[in-house]
């Protein structure tokens, strides 16, 4: 048996089922780096945009449509669906902008204020209204990367799972505990040994002691079985983070009729409100699961949210300043999504400053 690599299926898709308007027939190819479903905003993408999208243009206008799905790395992992989407390998790709902690560093900028609103809606309209506020952040992906966004949707509130019980952050310092990416940092700020992993290798790293525990959702928790060798999870509110974005490459954008385009931008819109309903109750039904499975569930407590948060004071200036070595308004971006948290009710459990 010959392996056939990504790039040599990518290439076949694109030569067979290239978007096109022919004969009224508006063909497209969408997909993320994700399985359907491991992810809210890949299920989403599935199973309410992708249907959504043909039913409304069939209904509406002269056109069919036919969307061919491409997930789970199939034409891109999840660090190339950027760069696939601008080669116009897939027409919309679904990103998730974590893997893109450089091309996209501005983008990753809930990351850079933990403990922000556990609520996936609220966090998402917040996030909306700071795109809005600030169009250099959709600028980007046309200048730089050929590609229009459509939309930016959640991921469900991060909490942390451990090996053992604890309640006070000082039980956690010199313990080794995993993360990705930016969150290597919020356990730094504590006094934690941080290890760079990824949901794939906990299981067994955690099995055999290699590190005590991950920031992670709490249906991910369950998904992985991670209950099984960690039987422990505590409710931190690190925040529901919306860095996934639904993007469409400029060429095929440019050939839409402006009825299909008006179409596709609504549903991309109410795809992020579908996305946030899922985060949420993918939040509260995974935490009944853990319960169902026996899990120690907890709750960390206000003073040591606001002692963790403290910890981090220094973390999102850190993060604001970064930008503005790369040239970048982090720092404004930052301070509009603090802004309009704080306008929908949310108070961070430490206020931080940014310059």
């Amino acid at each position: 048996m010959k392996i056939v690599s990504a790039a040599v299926v990518a290439a076949v898709v694109a030569s067979v089922f290239s978007a096109s308007v022919q004969a009224d027939q508006i063909n497209i190819r969408m997909g993320s780096g994700h399985p359907i479903g491991l992810l809210a905003y890949t299920g989403t993408a599935s199973n309410f945009f992708a249907p959504e999208l043909k039913k409304r243009i069939e209904e509406r206008t002269d056109h069919t449509v036919q969307v061919l799905e491409l997930h789970s790395g199939q034409v891109a992992k999840v660090t190339e669906v950027l760069e696939s989407t601008r080669d116009g390998l897939l027409d919309i790709g679904f990103i998730s902008m974590v893997f893109e902690p450089s091309e996209l560093f501005m983008h990753n900028f809930p990351f850079f204020l933990p403990f922000g609103s556990p609520d996936s809606q609220v966090a998402s309209d917040a996030a909306r209204a700071t795109y809005a506020a600030h169009p250099e952040l959709a600028q980007i992906f046309e200048d730089k990367y050929k590609q229009k966004l459509l939309g930016v949707s959640c991921l469900s509130n991060y909490g942390l799972g451990t090996t053992f019980a604890w309640e006070d952050v000082s039980e956690l310092k010199g313990v080794k505990i995993a993360g990705a990416g930016v969150n290597l940092d919020w356990l730094a700020a504590i006094g934690t040994t941080p290890v760079a992993s990824n949901l794939n290798d906990a299981y067994q790293s955690m099995q055999t002691g290699v590190y005590e525990g991950y920031i992670s959702a709490a249906t991910w928790w369950s998904t992985f079985k991670l209950n099984e060798v960690a039987p422990n999870f505590t409710k931190t509110d690190f925040g529901a983070m919306p860095t996934n974005a639904a993007t469409i490459n400029l060429k095929t954008w440019n050939k839409l009729p402006n009825d299909v385009k008006e179409i596709m931008q609504e549903v991309a819109r109410e795809w992020e409100d579908v996305t946030a309903e899922v985060c949420a109750r993918n939040d509260k039904e995974g935490l009944q699961k853990l319960r169902d499975l026996d899990v120690n569930v907890t709750e960390l407590k206000a003073e040591t949210r606001q002692k963790w948060g403290q910890a981090l004071k220094d973390f999102p200036n850190k993060m604001a300043q970064e930008g503005a070595k790369k040239g970048l308004p982090v720092s404004a971006v930052m301070r509009t999504y603090m802004s309009e948290l704080k306008k929908r009710g949310y108070e961070f459990p430490y206020e931080y400053e940014i310059n």
